[in-house]
């Protein structure tokens, strides 16, 4: 017998990537991505956070921090200024935000808020 699996076994891509949302370029919108392996500041080792952007609707990253939870569940966040000035398109290739978690403002503000109390 000749069995066939419903689903493809890995994912085109390219018919998957959904548009990038219309929005205005000067429009400011607040974001994450996941990340794993080491943290900036070299406290935590093999986990995993995110980063969270400010950016321009264009993409420009006007804001960048790096969050984590350590093992006793202390929040950590650092700036990562290297990001800052960059256009998360266009620096990371992709043409669509489908890595992007769209967070709102008060949740980057929180997490802005970390890195005064450290």
């Amino acid at each position: 017998m000749n069995f066939k699996s419903a689903q493809p076994l890995t994912l085109d891509h390219a018919q998957a990537a959904k548009p990038r949302p219309a929005r205005r370029p000067d429009e400011v919108w607040h974001c994450r991505e996941y990340w794993t392996g080491d943290s900036r500041d070299g406290q935590y080792t093999n986990g995993d956070g995110y980063h969270y952007f400010e950016m321009k609707g264009s993409g420009l990253i006007t804001k960048a921090l790096e969050y984590y939870e350590t093992e006793d569940g202390e929040e950590r966040s650092t700036e990562v200024p290297e990001l800052v000035g960059i256009n998360w398109f266009e620096f990371f290739g992709f043409e669509d935000d489908e890595l992007l978690e769209q967070v709102p403002e008060h949740e980057f503000t929180y997490v802005e808020g970390l890195i005064k109390k450290s």
